[in-house]
């Protein structure tokens, strides 16, 4: 990054899936901070800086007691915006014993945190990822650790050119090296499409379609800071009007890839697909997660090796090429947005 800080933090992140918490705290490093994560007899979902303020033991190694978290080495126990509210064997609680609170939100079936300000917290601004939870699409997807800096995954996803050497089997498709894409640099974030017209579908898309004709395909992608890089593909029978705005003949998915980061070299990484045909068909659902696992597993792959190279390496420069442009873009909004946040 171009400058002393790593991450931008007034901004919200996928700290987890619902179904992650349940009747124990979890504990996960966010942005370099330990945070705990619970529920208070409602339901609502708490987040605490992840240690006691007495001896600073994680308080994600306690348990949840009356709707609050009790730290398992001497019991403080504290509410879920933080303060301390009982401490064993007095009847006084010190002044000014509490830890840190996180704003937190549920939507789109993920649980959002806000590691900045805050006053700041707008849970309007919260990426619209309608398609997980709308009734006419069905998705899944999947919470993941990655031994990479967030910023690498980002590259992967914002560069469709490593598809024919990565998943030549499943998305890969020479087109996409042939076919430049169209930038739109925003304010803050870059929209960017790819239209290849007339071409063999790739080995994935070909089986969603089921047919081997060519197609027009498309790759419409949107990278929003601090991680979110979400997609827009399909193909359609060739010369059915996809461009112009006729699907009829065709499929549509959404991917969305978000990367919260743990610490400098490490993230969790939030992967999801969802589909607006067939949706009551079990198996096409299974058959579908089980191949979009297979090529995101790919890129994770590819982005903890070249992770383990740049620990390697000294005096190292990077070269960088034309395809690179929507990486090096959106690197420099997300450099952009966090020297702004500093100098603030």
């Amino acid at each position: 990054m171009g400058t002393g800080n790593l991450y931008l933090r007034n901004c919200w992140y996928i700290a987890a899936l619902p179904n992650e918490i349940g009747d124990e705290p979890l504990g996960r490093v966010y942005l370099d901070d330990p945070v705990v994560l619970f529920r208070d007899e409602n339901g609502q979902i708490a987040a605490l800086e992840d240690r006691c303020c007495h001896r600073h033991l994680p308080l994600s190694l306690g348990k949840i007691v009356d709707g609050g978290i009790q730290c398992g080495y001497h019991g403080l126990r504290f509410d879920p915006t933080g303060d301390c509210v009982e401490v064993p064997g007095q009847s006084r609680v010190p002044p000014g014993a509490s830890v840190r609170s996180y704003p937190v939100a549920e939507r789109h079936n993920c649980i959002w945190i806000w590691m900045g300000d805050a006053d700041l917290a707008d849970t309007d601004l919260i990426p619209d990822i309608f398609w997980r939870e709308d009734p006419d699409w069905v998705a899944w997807g999947a919470l993941w650790h990655a031994k990479c800096s967030y910023n690498l995954l980002i590259d992967i996803q914002l560069d469709n050119t490593h598809a024919p050497y990565v998943h030549p089997d499943t998305l890969g498709s020479g087109a996409i090296v042939d076919t430049p894409p169209k930038v739109d640099r925003r304010e803050d974030g870059i929209g960017v499409a790819r239209w290849m017209m007339d071409v063999a579908p790739s080995p994935t898309f070909a089986r969603a379609l089921g047919t081997e004709e060519n197609v027009d395909r498309w790759l419409i992608w949107d990278f929003t800071p601090p991680s979110l890089c979400a997609f827009d593909i399909g193909c359609a029978y060739a010369g059915t009007g996809a461009e112009k705005g006729d699907r009829s003949q065709g499929i549509t998915m959404h991917t969305a890839h978000f990367m919260t980061p743990e610490t400098k070299n490490t993230c969790q990484y939030f992967w999801s697909v969802g589909r607006n045909f067939k949706i009551d068909n079990d198996q096409v659902t299974a058959a579908m997660t089980e191949e979009f696992t297979k090529i995101f597993s790919e890129d994770v792959a590819i982005v903890e090796a070249q992770q383990k190279s740049l620990d390697a390496a000294t005096g190292w420069l990077q070269t960088d090429v034309n395809l690179d442009a929507p990486i090096l873009q959106a690197r420099q909004i997300l450099d952009r947005r966090i020297a702004a946040e500093e100098n603030a």
